[in-house]
Order: structure tokens, then sequence, then C-alpha cells
């Protein structure tokens, strides 16, 4: 069941769901928009990545901050971001991502893995990383703080009994990841 904006705001003050910082005017009815950080994970041109060779992914990425000035996307370039906004979700909530229309219509794709599993982030509250494309053939600047990407939460008929943060294969379960080689295996 989708929770709607009602829900939402209950599920927060009763701890289901963590959002920091927690934006009311943010939240539509069946979801919250987050909003963009100033860091990016720029991929270097020209690198070869090997998913059997960690290393390569490592050495092809540029951590950028832009200190809340916006961030140039050129024509054709595919960067990794995240949100300001820390997410966590008890064992009896799953969240999914959607795209925002306005950034859609710019050219720009902004997808996540898209599931945020039950359990997640309850113990250190993540920033979602997000995978963004541009397909536009002008470059187009991406300002920190902007609303980006719809988080819609989903109630599940009961809690899971192993949360990811519990799970002893969850590869994200540290306080801040931005990128680990081995989600690409």
């Amino acid at each position: 069941m989708i929770l709607s904006d009602v829900e939402i705001v209950e599920a927060i003050k009763r701890k289901e769901i963590i959002v920091e910082p927690f934006v009311e005017e943010n939240v539509g009815p069946c979801s919250i928009d987050l909003t963009l950080s100033d860091e990016f994970a720029v991929f270097k041109e020209g690198k070869v990545i090997d998913p059997q060779k960690p290393e390569t992914l490592r050495e092809s990425i540029e951590i950028v901050k832009t200190n809340d000035k916006p961030f140039m996307l050129k024509p054709k370039q595919f960067v990794l971001a995240m949100t300001r906004e820390k997410i966590g979700v008890s064992k009896s909530i799953a969240a999914t991502l959607e795209g925002r229309s306005s950034i859609a219509r710019l050219g720009i794709v902004v997808h996540a893995a898209g599931l945020v599993s039950p359990g997640s982030g309850m113990l250190y509250p993540k920033p979602l990383i997000l995978e963004v494309f541009s397909q536009n053939v002008s470059s187009v600047k991406l300002y920190p703080g902007m609303r980006i990407v719809q988080v819609i939460f989903h109630r599940l008929s009961q809690p899971a009994v192993t949360g990811y943060d519990e799970h002893p294969r969850s590869t994200y379960k540290v306080k801040n990841v931005w990128i680990k080689s081995s989600a690409l295996l």
C-alpha cells in the first residue's frame, strides 16, 4: 500500500520513516520531493572500468564538491549525485524513487537503483545515490537544493524478518557510501 501525505507525516512522527532534514512543504499527495546535494561523482573520460577489478572503478571517478554552486551537466554526460536528505525506513516500510517530470523535460534522466529496502538506514540514515544522465544537446545547470526526485513509501503487509542493514550481504550499510565496486558485480 502506498502511503498518502497524511500517512507519511504520521510515519515520520512515529520514527518508521526518517528524512533528515524533513521539509513538510516537500510532501506531495503520496511522496516526498528530495533535493540535490552539492557533491557529485564524475567519471573521468577515456578510462576503462572493469567490474572484475574494483580498483579501476575507484581510479575512474573524481568526487566534485561545488560548495553550493551549480554543477554544469554536459551533453551526454553521466554522473552520480546524491540527495541532501538522509533516509531511513523501518522493517515495515519500503520506498521507491521516481524522477520528477520537470527534470525529465530538461532531458535529464535521474534514476536510482529504485528501491530502498525495508530496514535500511535506521541506524545510520543515508543520502540516496542517484544516477544522472543528460540526453540534452545543451549543458544543464544542476543546483544544489533543487528538487530532483520523489520518494514514494510503501507499507509492507507484515514487517520484514531481516531488515536491509541486518542482512549479511547488504552492500551499503555504512554511514556514507558513494560507490562500492561490489555493487557492479
